[in-house]
């Protein structure tokens, strides 16, 4: 049984760090955050088990049946004009720090969300992984690193002092 979810785990880590390293965010299974379109997110997965407005953005959300393989979930945030600025991914396998650091390398900055679980930020590739009390990963969220021009249609606001936290993985309509 750990061969197999050790196997599984490096596939997963393989397709997390499949992409480049460009100033924008590392691509998730081919989704890359300030590119690619809610529509090509549904023509590549299908229809999301739930969709519907979440701090301002359309959350498509793949769970359940429609869990895309390797997640318990898989959340895609996109703005207002329907680009994807955000990927949270939820891991069906145990992946701890040394396979993280493994696959990104020393992370950037680490810092706590308001429940003291940790966050490693890996800035140059946009991703920022929260570990579960645990000590296993939680969810890897994919994001381009915030440049002094805000979304549009979104106001510049002030770094917070914590992590914020991913959206749980049971977003609602």
């Amino acid at each position: 049984m750990r061969p197999i979810r050790e196997a599984f785990a490096l596939v997963f880590v393989v397709a997390l760090s499949a992409a480049p390293t460009a100033a924008r965010a590392r691509a998730w299974q081919g989704v890359n955050p300030g590119s690619t379109s809610e529509s090509e997110v549904n023509a590549k997965f299908g229809p999301p088990s739930t969709q519907g407005k979440l701090s301002g953005r359309l959350a498509l959300v793949y769970k359940g049946e429609q869990a895309i393989p390797g997640t318990r979930q898989a959340q895609f945030f996109a703005r207002e004009d329907g680009i994807v600025v955000e990927v949270v991914v939820f891991p069906t396998s145990q992946l701890d720090r040394e396979t993280v650091e493994g696959t990104y390398g020393q992370p950037t900055q680490k810092a706590f969300t308001d429940d003291f679980r940790t966050v490693w930020f890996f800035k140059a590739s946009g991703v920022t992984v929260f570990f579960g009390k645990d000590g296993f990963v939680d969810a890897v969220s994919f994001k381009p690193e915030p440049s002094s021009k805000p979304e549009p249609g979104r106001k510049p606001v002030a770094k917070p002092a914590q992590a914020p936290a991913p959206a749980p993985p049971s977003v609602q309509n």
